[in-house]
């Protein structure tokens, strides 16, 4: 796939917006003009150029929500037409100016916009600039993007680098890294082979924390002994809570299990999982 670099054009802009001048005083954290253009925006049907006026004119003080609200109209095409060009150039401003958060989407972006704004390379440097501001999410998107090349044979040796993303993601508290983690040795992904048992602690730690296909995964391994002891009970507990989250493995596992498991063990692999349930924390 050809990635392009932003337009020239463009990146002239960038430059010329990476010192934006001394903000004014704000109102209720907001620039006025920005308060007044989401008044604006409160109306039907909204008057987009009066919009785009006052964002415009907070922009020019330095407000980083403006700016981003900015690249967001021009993302969307609210009273224009949709320019992802510009949309990056608002995005890179706000990053610039403290609205770092939007160093993530800018990221997705240029990773899986249309080709006036792809740029692999890019992408890549802003999920680092996340990570490198402390973002576990940023640890997440890019070990995505490696494990997905090396699914399709581009760089496999990275899934290492990956799987380092990964752990310090999880360490960090995201739990959604375990299903990454757990993908890699479950399938055996790049330079990794296929490794159950490495693979278990990652799906069970995913399971706990209530992902269903991660509980589908582990009803699995439960009942064909993959990094574990067979034990149709604890599968069928397993695939029950996966089915309960509309996890359809786990919907195909529990409707084996009511057909080959004795009543006394469905009813004590449904035991299992309500008082799983029951020791959850209310979301």
């Amino acid at each position: 796939m050809t990635c392009r670099r932003l337009p020239s054009f463009a990146l002239l802009v960038l430059l010329f917006w990476a010192a934006p001048p001394a903000a004014q005083p704000l109102v209720e954290g907001l620039h006025p003009a920005e308060i007044a253009a989401h008044r604006h925006m409160e109306r039907q049907p909204v008057d987009w150029g009066a919009v785009r006026e006052l964002l415009a004119d907070a922009a020019r003080d330095g407000s980083p929500t403006a700016m981003a609200r900015l690249g967001w109209i021009h993302e969307l095409g609210h009273g224009v037409e949709v320019s992802l060009p510009l949309a990056v150039i608002w995005y890179t401003r706000a990053v610039e100016s403290g609205a770092g958060e939007l160093a993530l989407k800018l990221g997705w972006l240029h990773l899986g916009g249309d080709e006036t704004v792809r740029d692999r390379e890019l992408a890549e440097r802003w999920f680092r600039r996340v990570i490198d501001a402390g973002n576990p999410e940023g640890n997440v998107a890019l070990a995505s993007v490696l494990i997905a090349d090396a699914l399709g044979g581009k760089a496999p040796e990275r899934v290492d680098e990956a799987r380092d993303l990964l752990e310090s993601a999880l360490d960090k508290g995201l739990p959604v890294a375990a299903y990454f983690l757990a993908r890699i040795h479950l399938e055996g992904i790049g330079t990794q082979p296929v490794d159950h048992d490495r693979a278990l602690p990652y799906v069970r730690y995913g399971s706990e924390h209530g992902h269903p296909r991660m509980q589908g995964w582990l009803a699995v391994m439960y009942a064909q002994g993959q990094g574990v002891a067979v034990d149709p009970v604890e599968s069928a507990k397993w695939a029950m809570l996966a089915a309960a989250g509309e996890d359809g493995l786990g919907r195909r596992l529990e409707q084996h299990h009511r057909a080959v498991l004795s009543e006394t063990e469905l009813v004590e692999a449904r035991s299992r999982a309500l008082r799983w349930a029951s020791q959850q924390p209310e979301s």
